[in-house]
């Protein structure tokens, strides 16, 4: 098989190819399982930062019946979810995995780019069933050659998720003089407590002494980006790389398993009232043995912390930049004191806050290389985090 069987402009189009930018010099069939309706491909580039596999699907694939090939290995957790057969749908495929659903009852999240190895998403999916975890219920996985390419899951129809609701409904409140409403905040943040305890009691926590300086030079290795990138950064980046000074103290911060990519839009507001947590699965660009690393939870806490600053600015810059601050403080607020009742234990406030300059940082440097139009709002969460410094 070769590279002419493969279209690739239309690969390096695709939201969910990780090579963009990378130059190819060869794309090959390996496998067709299935009976064809998925393609195995493995990219070679000319660069010497690694080759890729990814998994293709056909168009019309009737994923009902590649669940059930038998050149493929379904490990089941929920059989009545799986038996599920008939029509289907696709209600997005414009993001890093392509989404599916099968009788409006089973999810299938198919894995484009495909790593050898325990799959983070599989593996807490099946440690946290019946565990009473804010997720829907974990209903198997699709495999090839030990690899996991799929994940089954409960779909959760009619559920709220996303950017555009939240961001409208700052707006909305904005414009008519309102701080904002708070509820779905403390929701997030009750949800977030109550994953990391069932983490917690299903897989454990440790002391890792080695975590702390690792943090430091991650977050301080952001940094040094960021104010390579941001006149405004580097001029306070005295001040920043004093707030990272605790990361490397930390040494009585418990590690565990986390979400690892926990922003508000991975929430579901599911219409019985759940608030679920979906894409377990953390960094999708990251190795599959650095998401499943143990790591703080407050990690996860402080990603959320940042992703609603960002919600407040983004509708803040639609009711005519109306000053969020109140919304965002607000925010902020319910969601940690709605993690600590959740978790039953207080927050390491300073922790949490050089945890969230180092996700900032990390946001600024993102936006710069992929997402220029979304600089205004990390530039905007970075400079409320300097107001809030100690």
């Amino acid at each position: 098989m070769s590279s002419d069987e493969i279209d690739l402009d239309a690969l390096q189009a695709a939201r969910w190819f990780a090579g963009k930018g990378r130059a190819i010099a060869s794309a090959r069939m390996v496998a067709e399982p299935a009976g064809g309706a998925l393609r195995i491909a493995d990219v070679a580039y000319a660069d010497d930062r690694g080759d890729e596999r990814y998994l293709l699907i056909a168009e019309g694939a009737r994923w009902a019946d590649v669940l059930h090939a038998s050149d493929l290995e379904l490990r089941v957790s929920d059989a009545g979810l799986v038996a599920a057969r008939g029509a289907e749908a696709i209600p997005s495929t414009d993001q890093s995995n392509t989404l599916v659903t099968i009788d409006d009852s089973l999810l299938v999240k198919a894995y484009r780019k495909l790593q050898a190895g325990v799959h983070p998403e599989v593996e807490l999916g099946e440690a946290l069933v019946g565990s009473g975890a804010p997720v829907p219920r974990h209903a198997g996985s699709l495999h090839w050659d030990g690899t996991a390419i799929a994940l089954l899951q409960e779909y959760v129809g009619g559920a709220e998720s996303g950017w555009e609701v939240p961001i409208e409904a700052v707006a909305a409140a904005l414009r008519a003089g309102a701080a904002g409403d708070v509820t779905p905040y403390a929701a997030a943040g009750t949800a977030a407590g109550a994953l990391h305890a069932a983490l917690a009691e299903r897989l454990g926590t440790e002391r890792d002494d080695t975590a702390p300086a690792r943090w430091r030079a991650d977050a301080e290795r952001a940094l040094t980006e960021a104010a390579a990138l941001e006149p405004d950064v580097a001029g306070a980046e005295e001040t920043l790389r004093t707030m990272l000074v605790v990361l490397g103290a930390a040494r009585e911060a418990p590690v565990g398993r986390i979400h690892g990519d926990l922003h508000f839009a991975q929430f579901l507001r599911a219409p019985d009232g759940r608030m679920l947590i979906v894409d377990l699965e953390g960094d999708p660009t990251a190795p599959l043995a650095t998401r499943r690393r143990p790591d703080t939870p407050l990690r996860d806490l402080a990603a959320l912390l940042r992703s609603i600053d960002h919600i407040g600015t983004a509708g803040s810059r639609r009711a005519e930049w109306a000053d969020p601050t109140a919304f965002v403080a607000a925010a902020t607020t319910a969601a940690i004191n709605a993690y600590e009742n959740a978790t039953g234990a207080p927050v390491d406030r300073e922790l949490l806050l050089a945890l969230e300059v180092a996700s900032e940082c990390r946001e600024l440097v993102y936006a710069h290389r992929v997402v220029p139009e979304w600089l205004y709002a990390p530039r905007a969460g970075l400079k409320r985090l300097l107001e809030g410094a100690p």
